[in-house]
């Protein structure tokens, strides 16, 4: 039946695209375009909870004449736990893509956008679920071809232009790590099937390296991130929301899926690795996003920050394997798991959020904002519960993931015995006391800096809060708020993944972090709803109190000064300057600074630009590198046929040469 519901999902978007040809009318295609996913959206989550309930899998095989391919579907409770996520975000991007467009002032057809939305949403059900290696690079393609259209919807604009192709090489590089990857283990099979994939006894590692480059290009490990900082502003909101919130998490499915190949030759390097790279990737991904002033920037940035998290709690996950720690190798891979799914929902409520913050105020520079919260109520509200949830902080669904890692890391130390696994458990510990306090600062500085306090800009506010502008964020934001409560509800979904896609899981393990969760997430939920309800008791007591007496409204004190100005705030800038100072060894930061110096200074300013370190020191010194290359070898671009025809004589000449002299 899930199956059946996954295809009945593709044929509302096919029908869906070749409607979109015929349909003229803007307004008619765009609602159409809205319509058609929102079905898509409810067959493909159906189909997800079909599987998942029922705890087993299903299976769809055909015969393809294509090399290596065959037509193999599965659904098992891994792929069905990211299809729920993308069923979910998906459509309520969509939803939020109506409102979005409704408001252009331009007669532009929509239709193009509609038509890759839907190849980007089928493409990721079919990463999800194709069973196979060519049916699966397929799918990858289709999906980031249809990504890279969506990031160039606003082609007008050079930078849109500029963040479109720096994503189409980055996504490019990484399908050819993958393709070597597939290439390489299916080498002495007639059909890449995945229930026939094996890693080799030999040479593992080199593979799962492969593997990690090619994911984690999508992904965005750290260095392979930058293309998400220049895509995410770039793109429409809703398609921000989307890529960020399930795009991304193609990556961590894929490292997920090529483990159950690994069985009995997971090495702890492969461990060691991405707990390695998930520490330097979130504690980057966080101090860059405390340096940025564009919104969507800082959420792509925090994107990263949470992606190395996931990538800490995989590693767990992979050197518990390696050494036989059992319980700390589940509990790592489920809050991996965990946070794949929390950071879905919060991200793509956040963004959607800043959407309608972009839409009112024409900017995405947070400094230019300010007092907000009196314009937006409802999106500022929706938008400070996700940040209180994408900061880590309980009762939120954000908490519970980084909980669940801590847990992994005390039973790493309480099952191992090398000073190695007490050596990596004080990484991690350390990594995520950064991020933690990293990650509150950040949503602190971006809440408090665009929603509150007063206007920074005397400039015309927009504000649209109703019909689907506000409904997919109330959806997301009170999900986030349900499964940090009710964690224990999502624990099977997660579990049941976990335990389903991993090799040699004995009983008696799976038993063990079953009773360690539900003595973890049951008290976590009971404390949440606890605390929600003193809140609430607090609230009803405070406005009791308050309706029998008169209460005066004031500016706030201003400590005497006769001339109080909006520049007297706090800035973006000035709010995370401490802590950037404190870690500007790991950071490409420009300062420039202006005092003069004197007891009564007529003026000063001070100015701070942070550039993306992997760029600056990694793939901007490449690029330099090549430009110069191709500047020496253009004079051998002459513009003269006969100089060309003498080329390619000489490149003849030298061929046959080298074949009559029996050289290979």
């Amino acid at each position: 039946m899930g199956i059946t519901l996954l295809f009945c999902s593709w044929i509302v978007l096919g029908t869906g695209s070749l409607l979109l040809v015929f349909l003229r009318n803007r307004n008619v295609s765009h609602t159409a375009g809205t319509v058609i996913v929102s079905v898509s959206s409810i067959l493909m989550i159906a189909a997800s909870l079909w599987v998942s309930i029922g705890g087993g899998s299903e299976e769809y095989y055909q015969p393809w004449n294509v090399p290596f391919g065959s037509f193999y579907l599965r659904i098992d409770p891994l792929s069905a736990l990211f299809l729920l996520l993308l069923g979910v975000v998906g459509g309520l991007s969509a939803l939020y893509s109506h409102a979005y467009f409704s408001e252009e002032k331009t007669h532009r057809s929509l239709a193009g956008y509609w038509f890759f939305y839907f190849i980007l949403f089928g493409g990721m059900s079919l990463v999800f679920t194709a069973y196979n290696g060519v049916l699966f690079l397929l799918a990858w393609e289709g999906m980031s071809i249809a990504s890279f259209f969506l990031v160039l919807h606003e082609n007008h604009r050079e930078e849109v232009r500029k963040a479109g192709w720096v994503y189409f090489v980055a996504t490019h590089g990484g399908t050819a790590f993958l393709l070597v990857l597939f290439g390489i283990i299916g080498s002495s099979l007639e059909v890449w099937d995945f229930n026939a994939f094996q890693y080799p006894a030999v040479g593992g590692t080199f593979l799962f390296i492969l593997a990690c480059i090619g994911f984690g290009t999508k992904a965005g490990f750290f260095p392979l991130h930058v293309w998400l900082p220049e895509a995410h502003p770039t793109a429409p909101s809703p398609v921000s929301a989307l890529m960020s919130g399930v795009m991304i998490k193609t990556g961590i499915y894929g490292i997920i899926r090529v483990l159950s190949w690994a069985e009995g030759t997971v090495s702890p390097s492969w461990g060691i690795l991405c707990i390695g790279l998930g520490a330097l990737t979130g504690v980057l991904g966080v101090l860059h996003a405390l340096g940025k002033r564009d919104m969507k920037e800082i959420l792509a940035y925090s994107s990263i920050e949470n992606i190395g998290i996931i990538g800490m709690g995989l590693g767990v996950g992979l050197y518990g394997m390696s050494r036989s720690l059992g319980v700390a190798a589940l509990l790592g891979f489920t809050a991996s798991l965990f946070h794949v799914i929390n950071h879905g929902f919060l991200k793509s409520s956040l963004f959607l959020g800043a959407g309608t913050v972009l839409h009112a105020t024409h900017t995405g520079n947070i400094e230019e904002m300010g007092g907000l919260f009196k314009k937006l109520p409802k999106t500022g509200a929706l938008f400070g519960l996700s940040s209180f949830g994408i900061a880590g902080l309980p009762p939120l669904n954000g908490f519970v993931g980084e909980f669940l890692l801590f847990l992994s890391v005390l039973a790493l130390c309480i099952q191992g015995s090398l000073f190695l696994d007490i050596f990596l458990a004080l990484l991690i510990l350390l990594s995520l006391g950064i991020i933690g306090g990293g990650s509150v600062a950040c949503f602190t500085r971006l809440f408090g800096v665009t929603f509150l306090g007063e206007p920074r800009k005397d400039k015309e506010i927009h504000p649209i809060e109703r019909g689907t502008w506000i409904f997919p964020l109330y959806i997301l934001a009170g999900s986030n708020l349900l499964m940090g409560i009710g964690s224990l509800g999502l624990a099977p979904l997660v579990f049941g993944a976990v335990v389903s896609t991993l090799p040699n899981i004995s009983y008696q393990t799976a038993i063990d972090t079953v009773r360690i969760l539900r003595q973890t997430l049951l008290p976590l939920g009971m404390l949440g709803v606890l605390f929600l309800s003193v809140l609430f008791l607090l609230y009803r007591i405070r406005n009791s109190i308050l309706k029998r007496r008169s209460v005066d409204s004031s500016p706030t004190w201003d400590c005497g000064y006769i001339l109080p100005s909006p520049r007297m705030q706090y800035t973006g800038s000035s709010f995370s300057q401490p802590i950037l100072r404190l870690f500007r060894g790991l950071l490409q930061i420009k300062e420039a600074f202006h005092w003069e110096g004197t007891l009564f200074p007529t003026s000063a300013s001070y100015a701070s630009k942070l550039y993306d370190v992997a760029m600056r020191t990694v793939y901007e010194p490449i690029l330099r590198s090549i430009t110069k290359v191709a500047t020496r070898i253009y004079g051998l671009q002459e513009g003269r046929n006969q100089v060309y025809i003498l080329y390619i004589a000489l490149t003849l000449l030298i061929l046959m040469v080298m074949f009559l002299g029996g050289i290979p």
